[in-house]
């Protein structure tokens, strides 16, 4: 079912520093986004719906305004978290210190400048949405049906795989706690249907821990989403995942995804207990690297023309944590460059980055 969205002044995801005054004291606060009717600020000191304040607002540049705002709604923790929004008020500007005109043409700088032109979308992609909140559910099929997907809106598991199963889809986004057929299950469910197995599946949850988020990455998942989330993070992030979706047989071996995401060390560790075979290739920044894994261990890796032994090499590719990653299972075959099974190595790695002093990299 497609949506669209009731037009609205341009507005930015951006970060300004915002304070006003409750109970006699100052609050300091950040906002989600602006534009120049008004802004959304991110704090649990909430005022009255219809309250007038003063706030005083620093752009990113760091040029100041104040401006008379009304409350025009608030987001209360329950509302937020059926919304998978971050608790906090909605401000209409009503008045501009120094004149509106000056505030309006730095907005309209800074919307320029970090609005990102339009992804280019090849064709338009029918993703199945299970969620069982309805006012997320709501928003989500909202933001994603404004930037061009066709979207099937499904409050449980069941009927979002009836309908995959009817018409397999370019992307499937499933929530992890559901009634009956839950997002864990829908997944593997998902992985044993032999059309749908390849369909990339980007799971939304509350739980933000390492361990369940590797788990999920283990189960198939394209990507993993933690609440609260923005509505443009969440087309990004189905848009990345459907946009290398394979669309023929024999692509299903291909694993691509981001290492703010999945460091190369958890990548590693999940091919070494499922014993898998493939090339990794792993891109950060301007630098690239291509790790041969038999059985799941790396026996051979290639960093452009460096000569240093392969076991150094691995251990710098340990320490790239930005960038993204692309595997593909296949036979690797050849001599073992690197000598050291998988969990020996990154042991080796961590006692020599705690020698070192330097920090781990995330995740």
């Amino acid at each position: 079912m497609q949506r669209s969205r009731p037009s609205r002044a341009p507005r930015v995801v951006a970060r300004c520093r915002v304070e006003f005054e409750r109970l006699d004291r100052r609050v300091v606060a950040e906002s989600e986004d602006l534009s120049r009717r008004g802004a959304f600020v991110r704090t649990d000191e909430l005022l009255p719906t219809g309250a007038v304040t003063e706030l005083d607002l620093t752009l990113p540049d760091g040029t100041p305004f104040r401006v008379f705002a009304r409350v025009a709604h608030l987001l209360s923790p329950s509302a937020a978290r059926a919304l998978g929004r971050h608790v906090g008020m909605g401000f209409e500007f009503l008045e501009v210190e120094g004149g509106a005109d000056v505030f309006a043409r730095h907005l309209d700088d800074l919307i320029e400048e970090l609005t990102p032109p339009p992804a280019a979308v090849a064709d338009v992609l029918h993703v199945v949405l299970a969620e069982p909140t309805a006012p997320l559910r709501a928003r989500m099929a909202t933001a994603l049906a404004g930037a061009g997907f066709i979207v099937e809106e499904f409050a449980d598991g069941a009927s979002a795989y009836a309908a995959c199963a009817h018409r397999p889809p370019d992307g499937i986004i499933t929530a992890t706690a559901m009634d009956g057929l839950d997002g864990a299950t829908l997944v593997r469910t998902l992985a044993a249907h032999p059309r749908l197995a390849s369909v990339p599946v980007v799971m939304v949850s509350d739980d933000a821990s390492d361990l369940t988020r590797l788990e999920a990455f283990r189960s198939g998942v394209r990507d993993y989403i933690t609440r609260p989330f923005l509505d443009e993070e969440l087309v990004i992030r189905v848009r990345r995942a459907t946009a290398f979706a394979p669309r023929g047989p024999g692509e299903g071996g291909m694993l691509r995804g981001d290492l703010a995401e999945i460091s190369v060390a958890t990548l590693l560790s999940l091919f070494e207990f499922e014993r898998k075979s493939g090339i990794l290739v792993v891109i950060d920044g301007t630098r690239a690297a291509r790790l041969f894994v038999a059985g799941g261990r790396v026996v051979k890796v290639e960093i452009g023309k460096s000569d240093a032994p392969a076991r150094e090499r691995l251990m710098a590719v340990l320490d790239w944590h930005s960038g993204h990653f692309e595997f593909s299972g296949c036979e690797v075959v050849g001599a073992d460059e690197v000598g050291l099974p998988t969990t020996q190595l990154l042991l080796e790695h961590a006692r020599v980055r705690d020698e070192s002093g330097r920090p781990p990299p995330s995740q």
